[in-house]
């Protein structure tokens, strides 16, 4: 189980420094976001301008396991 504060960590990463580094280095993504779902996984969703969107599960990851699982997430698109 996941503190408050690890939440609120991963949720501001993925938000805030995530979001504008991966914003401002692929051309159509909007913004990253990233839940907490009941049952204990997690995932950052990918918001494309065009509407699309990729959910990556990340699931018990570092910041830094996150930061390398939605670049690998973004090849794939």
């Amino acid at each position: 189980m996941m503190s408050m504060e690890q939440f609120e960590q991963k949720r501001q990463f993925v938000t805030r420094e995530l979001s504008r580094c991966i914003a401002a280095a692929y051309e159509g993504v909007s913004r990253l976001e990233y839940k907490y779902h009941d049952g204990g996984e997690e995932s950052v969703i990918i918001r494309f301008d065009n509407g699309y969107i990729k959910t990556e599960n990340v699931t018990g990851d570092s910041l830094h396991a996150i930061m390398i699982d939605v670049l690998r997430a973004l090849v794939e698109v």
